[in-house]
């Protein structure tokens, strides 16, 4: 028995000086003692080891990046006259291209004079951002588009390699777990694996956070219902047109604030145009009688 745990030992130790010599190519995954005799076990499966990301020359002088990992995000700044008719068709083609609403919010426009608007964020299959762009058009227009591109693929890679290399690790380990005799040797492999397998999560989290943010793009729309839509080159005629309509609704809106204001007031404006008006006839009887008195005396 105790000749079985010395050879373990003694191959454990082998590898902790075998990690050590190459400690200069190692990825920084080195592990922590694990007893007090000193012993540390490392993972060392993935140093030196070259990744390819299949980008070579295609001997036309372009380079071959349909592996590449690209996160998109674009943001929309739509004007509609139709709003109710444009959100309905918006939530449409989300689901038709396998898309999702992530969050929105909406005002729906609670004073007299304001128009409703909404902002929305979607996520969207990558492969069919464009066709939903396009769609985002209908029933609107969009005023402004803006779009942010992001190359992940390198820290895409060093996630995969480094749960491959934990992976790599926790397969010795479990190895030498089953050869492993003494309670001691049994605790400090069982120690390693706990934290092995905390960062095979930790890392596998981190990969499928990225492949989601890779695979869906994510779209931000801030959608206003206008009367006009805004044109993209307003000619002369144009603008005469929309200051023209914007003097008469100008007017429009006064005229009608006015006969609100007016007729809302005739419950005050009956009352005192009466009183008015009798004390108007009062003075002018008053001024006759004066009149009157002062022809006798004559």
């Amino acid at each position: 028995m105790k000749k079985i745990s010395a050879i373990i030992l003694i191959l454990l130790m082998l590898v902790s000086f075998a990690a050590c010599s190459a400690s200069s190519k190692s990825d920084g995954f080195a592990g922590s003692a694990v007893n007090d005799n000193s012993f540390s076990y490392t993972s060392d499966e993935t140093a030196g080891e070259s990744i390819d990301l299949k980008t070579e020359d295609s001997g036309t002088g372009e380079v071959n990046t349909e592996n590449e990992k690209i996160i998109k995000t674009v943001f929309l700044d739509v004007q509609t006259k139709e709003y109710d008719k444009y959100i309905s068709a918006l939530k449409a083609s989300v689901i038709s291209v396998g898309g999702y609403v992530e969050s929105s919010e909406s005002n729906m426009g609670i004073y007299e004079d304001s128009n409703r608007y909404a902002n929305y964020v979607v996520r969207i299959p990558a492969e069919k951002l464009e066709e939903f762009i396009t769609s985002a058009g209908e029933n609107g227009k969009i005023i402004n588009k803006s779009e942010e591109i992001k190359n992940v693929t390198l820290e895409y890679v060093d996630l995969e390699s480094r749960i491959e290399s934990y992976k790599a690790e926790k397969e010795t380990l479990t190895g030498l777990l089953k050869k492993a005799e003494s309670l001691e040797n049994v605790l400090a492999i069982q120690e390693r694996l706990s934290e092995v397998n905390y960062q095979i999560d930790s890392y596998t989290s981190q990969l499928n956070v990225l492949k989601n943010r890779v695979s869906f793009s994510t779209v931000t729309l801030n959608i206003n219902e206008v009367e006009r839509v805004s044109e993209s080159k307003p000619t002369l005629w144009s603008e005469i047109k929309d200051a023209f309509s914007d003097n008469v609704k100008a007017v429009g809106e006064w005229l009608r604030s006015f006969v609100v204001g007016f007729v809302g007031g005739l419950p005050v404006i009956i009352p005192i145009a009466a009183v008015a008006v009798a004390v108007i006839l009062i003075i002018r009887k008053a001024v006759k009688k004066r009149k009157a008195k002062r022809n006798i005396l004559k």
